[in-house]
């Protein structure tokens, strides 16, 4: 989507990840435990390491920083109020 988001010109897009993959049976979900304690993501990495690796390593890694760096920031200017 963001490679083609400009040229493609919609107002909105919506990603739907691997739910396409699933209803037409070509990708097995995870089984239920791994979906009830959040582990699906890497039930699908085992499934598909070469395609994923990048995407949680470097993508997510990206944005945990971010996300831990804005919370520190935000903790710092409400402590110094």
């Amino acid at each position: 989507m963001q490679q083609h988001g400009a040229s493609i010109r919609v107002a909105a897009m919506f990603g739907v990840g691997a739910a396409f993959d699933f209803l037409a049976a070509t990708k097995r979900p995870a089984p239920v435990w791994m979906q009830r304690v959040g582990l699906e993501w890497f039930f699908r990495f085992c499934q598909e390491p070469r395609r994923l690796w990048r995407r949680y390593l470097l993508t997510n890694s990206r944005f945990l920083w971010l996300v831990g760096r804005d919370m520190l920031r935000l903790r710092r200017r409400s402590g110094a109020q």
